[in-house]
């Protein structure tokens, strides 16, 4: 007997030496006495499978015919050691027609963070900024130092085949190098004071594209440094600064640099990180803010500058050419019911006078929310800047990103509720102007919107019954035409079975109207049933029905799609 609980202690120690290793941390050092032996390893998370059946006709299928979705995030326990994994992996087509398979897993214990697979770090906005890797990197916090390191690949190579080009519905995708990145991270402190230094430095691996195909796309590199900081002082004072400087090549086959011209500061700076080359450029992009807090009121002095052209391969898109200053406030009136966030300032672009002109305005965001009672609010919120940083790679440039340049929404609200039924009436006004990331400031926007919604929502408690429905205006301004679309929406849920299965529907029916004419319609139907089986399975079918009718097809063909999926779910 002895014998085997020596043996049970050497075979706990093994999987303790696992978890140190898994997690780099001391967990060698955790009391054997104190782990529940019984259950040295737990599972925990969960698991969905979707499959789905998709039909169109009239326009070109968005979809294949039959397709298959698998993921899951299960969750080991080793000796009270989380091991978190996520895993995706389908046979839908992507812009590199690849299979979209994802794995990722970080464990965690303590002060330390693993990441192996596919992640997004954030090592500050000008360097690393969410870019999903898929390598192996940690973070480590003992004390208070701030310790960080990630390695692997940005982007796979891409190129075209003889499939793509005799299958006129692929859109053929630009060759691309395999791309691979490297960042670190060294600071020191605590959430309300620290100062992080961050390194990162991407480029693409040449012998990754075909020689042939060498000659049309250039291999590119970049490197760029940045710091990060935040100091509280006098309790109410917060100091910050988001900084980073880039150097980015856009030929890595280029020849060095020899020539004795005077080197501007961001290249004296980065001088021992860079090779420089011809096509060697240097930008530089930063913010800072110096912030007061009250209990009931605040303020937040803001400074950002970004060269025109900054771009890191950390990060999937920047707005560059813009430098604004603006005065932020925040107030918390009438016992937390009234609560005011405003910010002023002015913002211009040609910031190296490389434009024939220089566009100045006015930017402003409100946010109102007043709640006076349980039974009414209303929210009021203006805003006219732009999006920084896009979180998802959906092109090989930038032409499909949008800014929001200026957006008025007024949202009042009202609530009923007794011990039967719970009563939501919302309605949303709303005014939207879109431009690319290319439109220089005081450029006419690409598209204007206008949007009124009115939801009713009831549901009876006891029952367990809900039945909603709105109403919808939308009006479009293009430089094409205005679009208009009038109608609204019907939809409910319901139990059925003896509260066993839960049966959802919903329809849809749009007037569509282009240059003031009428233009058809557009008629949608949802339905769907979810039976949960036990606490831990799920099982789902839904199905969607989408009819187009146009009288002018030069604006959107006549189509049909129809889709149905089953959806599987599994918690343990």
């Amino acid at each position: 007997m002895a014998t085997i609980g020596i043996k049970k202690r050497f075979l706990f120690a093994g999987l303790i030496a696992v978890a140190c290793i898994l997690t780099g941390t001391a967990v060698c050092a955790q009391d054997l006495e104190s782990i529940n032996l019984k259950k040295p390893i737990t599972f925990h998370g969960n698991f969905n499978l979707q499959l789905e059946y998709y039909q169109s006709h009239g326009i070109p299928a968005r979809k294949k015919d039959f397709s298959w979705l698998i993921s899951g995030n299960p969750v080991v326990n080793v000796l009270g050691v989380d091991l978190p994994f996520s895993f995706l992996l389908s046979n839908y087509d992507n812009k590199f027609y690849q299979p979209f398979n994802q794995f990722g897993l970080s464990p965690r214990y303590k002060w330390a963070t693993l990441h192996l697979g596919y992640r997004s770090l954030n090592f500050s906005n000008y360097t690393l900024a969410g870019y999903r890797m898929l390598g192996a990197g940690f973070e480590l916090n003992p004390n208070k130092f701030r310790i960080g390191f990630m390695y692997g690949q940005l982007r796979r190579s891409t190129s075209i085949d003889s499939s793509m080009l005799t299958n006129p519905l692929y859109v053929r995708p630009i060759p691309t190098y395999k791309r691979l990145g490297i960042a670190g991270k060294i600071g020191y402190g605590t959430q309300k004071n620290f100062v992080d230094l961050v390194y990162f430095k991407g480029w693409d691996k040449i012998k990754s594209l075909n020689s042939k195909l060498q000659d049309s796309v250039l291999p590119a590199e970049n490197t760029s440094f940045g710091i990060k900081s935040k100091v509280t002082f006098l309790d109410k004072f917060t100091w910050s600064v988001d900084a980073g400087v880039s150097a980015y090549t856009l030929n890595r086959l280029d020849s060095v640099d020899t020539s004795t011209s005077k080197k501007m500061w961001p290249q004296k700076l980065m001088s021992f990180l860079v090779n420089d080359k011809l096509s060697t450029h240097y930008y530089f992009a930063g913010e800072t803010s110096l912030g007061y807090q009250e209990r009931k009121w605040g303020a937040q002095l803001i400074y950002k500058r970004i060269d025109p052209g900054y771009q890191s391969m950390g990060a999937y898109f920047f707005q560059n050419d813009i430098q604004e200053i603006r005065l932020a406030n925040n107030f918390r009136l009438d016992s937390g019911k009234l609560n005011i966030n405003t910010s002023i300032g002015f913002q211009q672009d040609n910031l190296k006078k490389q434009k024939t002109s220089t566009s100045k305005r006015f930017i402003g965001n409100a946010n109102i929310n007043y709640v006076p009672s349980q039974k009414f609010g209303i929210n009021f919120n203006y805003s006219n800047f732009g999006i920084a940083n896009n979180p998802l790679n959906n092109s090989p440039g930038n032409e499909l990103f949008k800014q929001v340049n200026n957006s008025i929404m007024l949202m009042p609200f009202f609530t009923w509720i007794n011990e039967k039924t719970i009563k939501n009436l919302n309605i949303v006004a709303s005014y939207q102007s879109l431009s690319t990331p290319q439109s220089y400031l005081g450029s006419v926007p690409d598209l204007n919107t206008y949007s009124l919604t009115t939801t009713y929502n009831h549901t009876w408690i006891q029952q367990g019954f809900n039945a909603n429905a709105s109403a919808s205006y939308i009006n479009s301004k293009t430089a094409a035409g205005d679009i208009m679309s009038v109608g609204g929406n019907l939809g409910g849920m319901a139990p059925v079975l003896d509260k066993k299965a839960t049966v959802n529907v919903s329809a849809s029916y749009l007037n569509n109207f282009f240059k003031g004419k009428d233009n058809g319609h557009t008629i949608s139907v949802t339905a769907g049933v979810s039976v949960p089986v036990g606490t831990h399975h799920n099982f789902q079918i839904l199905g969607n029905y989408m009819d187009n009718t146009s009288k002018d097809i030069t604006v959107i063909q006549n189509f049909n799609e129809l889709s149905v999926q089953f959806v599987y779910g599994f918690n343990f």
